[in-house]
């Protein structure tokens, strides 16, 4: 009855009922119930094929999936109808399956007929999970597929192995962050300019290749600008540590939690998947921030922007259709998230509040180009980074895969993410996203930093030290000259008094000695950690100072004030804070009081 009548007639002429006498609008509604209640089956026959694919999505899911969705898994037009109608168009036959309520003040919300939900999963077999399409072999070149843009030439497709690199750089980061050198902005706690460079400096491969080279760039940035697109895994390490639970931001420094302390000390599957499993729950980090040139993020439109962790959720669910091991197309990957059926808008409604140069030139409305915009940058950002995936890209400039239609301006790319044209799930994001039970760590080998001599000191081997290398060996030693350094007892016990720990020390040791750690060094360290234990409590307490000597043995002594102060020799006695209101009392029994403090 909530529908229009004339939506009602159409539907019964389409369906090929007997209309004979009927006039008014309750007696088609009933007509139409009736068909429904007992014809079903018979109802369903005349649907097309994607009607009933429709239909089964949507009562096996229990919700109307979106458009989008459906057309990602089936390939086809979605056949929901739309909501406004006109007298040219033939009434769609899922009109009654779908009813349609208006809150007051909220958007319309669709779902299926209440009675029919039941009675539908009995007659449609549930659907068929999306099947995922494998690339080929990665190309070696990629041709260009806007060279009217000009630098025309094919560009070079490189590959990075996240699976193998991720976990070694993350030790190094959180080596570096352990010494005290990583510094975020107080209000966004992504890291600071000279952080990014000090990371960059200790990635196990170069940051990814996103610049254009000279010779493809185009007269404009030959001449006047060229635009760099900027690091990717240098500014992703400090953030993701943050989103993991290993790392946390106090004071625009970032300081290792006690998860992060265990990952440090040692590489653990299960610790890893937890800490995977924070981040796909955070929202405190949106990575559509990292694309740029897409304005208004900050301003009146962040409260209609959806949180991030809500459309990680899809991705999640999504990437459990991925072949392990094997490679997708981008656009492949982001059918498979879209054909998940979970929601992962990046604003609420329709409405356009993010934009280009300003609102007027480029304004960018939700949709299947935003979407990809922000899976670019999570899958390059998050996962490549962290090491749940591989990729292969190729560098940005002047492809413009998304949002190109929004755009009225001269911008060399939308986001630098825009080269990115393969992804494949590896056995370490499969098993850090709970779809494998066991994973077996390849370790990347490396060379050993230095020689550890008899007599403490350190030879280094090779080049200048990475930063996470050389902030390793700042907390154990002191440099002598350029090549050699001496352990020193005092570093390796402040490091012990701020919170570190002297088996990470030796760890760290073990992992870069060139020749093994010589005897006498281990005994070294066997009596620095003999003595750790040395004192077991540490209290407050206050330092009196009497007249005379003989006092002081006195109420050291006295029957009521013994138990609750030391005699420190001299005229001194301490008494511990906790002790101080007691002994006062018991102190006036004796006939003293206690002057006020000094400053």
């Amino acid at each position: 009855m909530s529908l229009n009548g004339d939506l009602l007639k159409g539907w019964v002429r389409r369906m090929g009922l007997s209309a004979k006498g009927l006039t008014r609008k309750e007696q088609f509604s009933e007509l139409i119930a009736n068909e429904l209640k007992e014809r079903l089956a018979a109802v369903l026959a005349r649907l097309s094929a994607a009607e009933r694919q429709f239909l089964a999505e949507c009562v096996h899911q229990d919700q109307v999936i979106s458009g989008a969705s459906f057309q990602a898994k089936y390939g086809v037009a979605c056949p929901q109808p739309s909501r406004f109608y006109s007298y040219r168009d033939e009434v769609g036959l899922l009109t009654p399956f779908i009813a349609r309520e208006s809150p007051y003040g909220g958007a319309e919300e669709t779902s299926i007929v209440k009675d029919l939900v039941e009675p539908l999963r009995a007659l449609l077999p549930a659907p068929a999970g999306v099947e995922a399409h494998v690339a080929g072999p990665i190309p070696k070149t990629w041709k260009n597929d806007r060279a009217y843009f000009s630098g025309g030439a094919d560009r070079v497709v490189h590959t990075f192995e996240g699976g193998r690199i991720g976990p070694a750089e993350l030790d190094r980061v959180l080596r570096l962050i352990q010494s005290g050198k990583v510094k975020v902005a107080d209000s966004t706690c992504r890291p600071t300019d000279a952080t990014v460079r000090l990371v960059g400096g200790l990635l196990l491969e170069p940051d990814f290749d996103l610049e254009c080279p000279e010779a493809d760039r185009s007269d404009f940035e030959k001449n006047y600008r060229y635009t760099a697109s900027g690091p990717v895994r240098a500014h992703a390490w400090p953030v993701v540590v943050q989103q993991c639970g290993w790392a946390k931001a106090k004071g625009g420094m970032l300081n290792l939690t006690e998860e992060g302390k265990e990952m440090l000390r040692q590489f653990d599957g299960q610790k890893f998947r937890a800490g995977v499993a924070r981040l796909l729950d955070d929202s405190e980090f949106d990575g559509l921030h990292r694309i740029n040139h897409i304005r208004g993020q900050s301003g009146k439109a962040k409260r209609w922007i959806t949180a991030p962790s809500e459309r990680k959720r899809a991705i999640r669910r999504a990437m459990t259709t991925f072949p392990i091991g094997q490679w997708l197309t981008f656009e492949e990957a982001r059918r498979l998230v879209e054909a998940s059926g979970e929601r992962w808008n990046i604003t609420e409604g329709e409405a356009g509040f993010l934009y280009f140069f300003e609102p007027q030139y480029g304004l960018i409305y939700n949709g299947p180009g935003l979407r990809s915009q922000y899976l670019r940058a999570f899958i390059m950002e998050t996962l490549a980074t962290l090491g749940l995936a591989d990729i292969a890209y190729v560098y940005p400039h002047r492809r413009w895969p998304d949002l190109y239609d929004s755009l009225n301006g001269d911008l060399p790319f939308c986001g630098r993410y825009d080269g990115l044209l393969y992804v494949r799930l590896n056995p370490l994001g499969a098993y850090a996203l709970g779809l494998t039970e066991a994973y077996q760590m390849r370790p990347v080998e490396r060379p050993k930093l230095f020689q550890v001599l008899p007599n403490l000191d350190l030879v280094l081997h090779g080049g200048p030290l990475n930063p996470a290398d050389r902030a390793g060996l700042e907390l154990l030693a002191a440099p002598q000259s350029d090549a050699v350094w001496r352990l020193e007892p005092e570093r390796i016990l402040t490091h012990i008094e701020t919170g570190g720990s002297l088996a990470s020390l030796r760890t760290f040791l073990d992992e870069n000695a060139a020749s093994g750690v010589p005897e006498n060094v281990r005994i070294f360290l066997d009596g620095l950690e003999a003595k750790l234990g040395a004192c077991q409590s540490r209290r407050k307490a206050v330092l009196l100072e009497w007249a005379d000597p003989a006092l002081a043995q006195l109420i050291a002594t006295s029957s009521g004030l013994k138990r609750l102060c030391y005699y420190a020799g001299e005229n001194r006695l301490v008494v511990p804070a906790e002790n101080l209101t007691a002994f006062t009392r018991a102190l006036k029994r004796l006939g003293y009081v206690l002057p006020g403090e000094s400053h």
